[in-house]
């Protein structure tokens, strides 16, 4: 689910972000990138599961002022196209997204560098 703009907190919205964006890694570092990445997701999908589960509010008085201020919290967290869990998730989603990618690119990586071998092996060299 990507989402193209930020809202800025004071009803504006932030310019908007690029969905498609290039970066160009060495071929030795796309593993370790590939960690850092995954390890940041699994962070990511336990935080998002958490607030899916126990971050919601309930009216804590049971007077009116509570459960307005509950509503609000949970729109504005949850149930809102701009929500908090609604960015979250288009982070995970651009996460998994660049893992993808670095998978990939190292696997073309490997299909470039056997090639590369096996045409110095014919060649005698």
């Amino acid at each position: 689910m990507p989402y193209d703009n930020l809202f800025d907190g004071e009803g504006g919205s932030l310019p908007p972000i690029p969905t498609q964006q290039s970066l160009r890694v060495d071929p030795e570092a796309i593993p370790h990138l590939r960690n850092v990445f995954s390890t940041a997701l699994v962070k990511l999908d336990k935080q998002i599961e958490l607030a899916i589960t126990e971050v919601r509010v309930r009216p804590w008085a049971g007077d009116p002022v509570s459960a307005e201020a509950a509503t609000k919290f949970n729109e504005r967290s949850f149930d809102a196209a701009d929500s908090a869990l609604t960015a979250l998730q288009g982070y995970q989603a651009q996460l998994k997204s660049a893992l993808d990618a670095l998978g990939q690119v190292e696997r073309q990586y490997h299909v470039v560098e056997g090639d590369n071998t096996d045409l110095l092996k014919q060649g005698g060299c």
